[in-house]
């Protein structure tokens, strides 16, 4: 809106536009709603006349709903803090690239939906893209990189080896650029100009991949959680205690272990220490509907993965409350079946925070149809919401 060029009043440019259409075949459909919602502004979305159009063209696969409410709840909360200052944890992810690398990849850089699909070969550098992402909020998630030696300059100084950008928007930045450059082994992050010795307090990554399943020497189940969630104890026994279970349902259960050493002269009820002294402490499960529990190295490998998942997503859930939240799975998710893989998804796609997952090879047959020569994904509830990335996708 803004004013005429030489009359009073105001000329408004501004379109009125559906997120589900307002035919049941229309773009994006109904989704399940009623024709009251439908009709409702809690469908509405402002847009410019240009944008009012394009995102209906491709029957709206492009922009898919869950991506159009959450610009909407983006705009609003902007507009809410500019007005009473409230603020919000709300924001988006628009993309994660490459400046330097020594290989080239052919994801160097990969455009963010609310709800992101990677389809690439080995090699291809969803890894590595996700892997300094990730570096944001913990710098152990670029060991890869700073193990890689840095091309000496003519000088003889060590060049940059490796630099990334990641662009998102806040409520109070639109298209802030958080640059991870890593010099002589050293991870550095740059917000603009500015040099950032602790990670950024308007956004955390949370990246669960394969490796988090490797327990470390003398780590007991509660010492191992706090590592891989990078918990402290209260917060962990808190999170525990609020997890849904999308995967898995059920009650956690922390006690010290009973030792289950053979030496005869050990009492039958002694418990289970570690070499310092300190209880050995162990976590124990009680699947939904179950009358018993299994402690966590009982559980078989993909009970184990779905509880993992869980946890994650759960803190996740949490964090979104307080700050921008990107959470990435990698190849983690890649024992799940097709129903489990399905449920994963379906929860992810209704979370209050952004997600990027890299699609295992396993499901790609369920996920895609490669009917038309292109990857596209097929027609499924469970794949609503979601839009797919390859390698032609990044224009590389």
């Amino acid at each position: 809106m803004g004013p005429y060029y030489a009359d009073d009043g105001a000329v408004n440019m501004g379109v009125a536009a559906h997120i589900h259409s307002a035919a049941e075949d229309g773009p994006r459909g109904w989704g399940g709603n009623d024709e009251g919602f439908i009709s409702s502004e809690l469908n509405g979305l402002w847009c410019c006349q240009y944008h009012s159009v394009l995102i209906d063209k491709n029957k709206g696969r492009d922009y898919p709903a869950a991506m159009l409410f959450a610009w909407k709840a983006l705009a609003e909360a902007r507009v809410r803090k500019q007005m009473n200052d409230i603020p919000s944890p709300l924001g988006w992810v628009s993309s994660i690239e490459f400046e330097v690398f020594p290989k080239r990849l052919a994801l160097s850089k990969i455009e963010l939906s609310r709800s992101t699909l990677i389809s690439a070969k080995n090699g291809a550098g969803k890894s590595v893209l996700m892997q300094i992402a990730a570096s944001i909020t913990d710098a152990r998630h670029a060991e890869r990189f700073i193990s890689s030696s840095g091309l000496p300059a003519a000088d003889g100084t060590q060049k940059c080896s490796f630099s990334a950008l990641v662009t998102y928007t806040t409520v109070d930045a639109l298209g802030k650029v958080l640059k991870l450059e890593i010099t002589e082994g050293v991870l550095s992050r740059w917000d603009g100009m500015q040099l950032c010795l602790l990670p950024p307090g308007d956004l955390e990554v949370i990246y669960c991949f394969e490796e988090v399943r490797k327990k470390l020497d003398e780590e007991d189940d509660v010492d191992f959680l706090m590592r891989v969630l990078n918990l402290d104890k209260s917060a962990l026994i808190a999170l525990s205690r609020t997890s849904k279970g999308v995967l898995m349902p059920g009650e956690f259960t922390f006690s010290q272990a009973d030792d289950d050493s053979d030496d005869e002269a050990e009492e039958p009820t002694a418990k289970k220490v570690k070499t310092d002294g300190r209880p050995y402490m162990e976590i124990t499960f009680k699947k939904l509907g179950h009358d018993f529990s299994v402690s966590y190295g009982g559980l078989s490998g993909s009970e184990q993965v779905r509880l993992l998942l869980d946890l994650f997503i759960a803190k996740a859930r949490e964090v979104s409350k307080q700050r921008l939240t990107l959470f990435m799975a990698e190849d983690l998710p890649a024992s799940l079946d097709e129903g489990n893989f399905a449920k994963l998804l379906s929860a992810l796609a209704n979370e209050p925070f952004q997600s990027l997952l890299s699609l295992p090879p396993g499901q790609e047959k369920a996920v895609l149809d490669l009917s038309s020569g292109a990857a596209q994904m097929r027609e499924a509830d469970y794949l609503r919401g979601w839009t797919l990335v390859t390698p032609a996708d990044a224009g590389s």
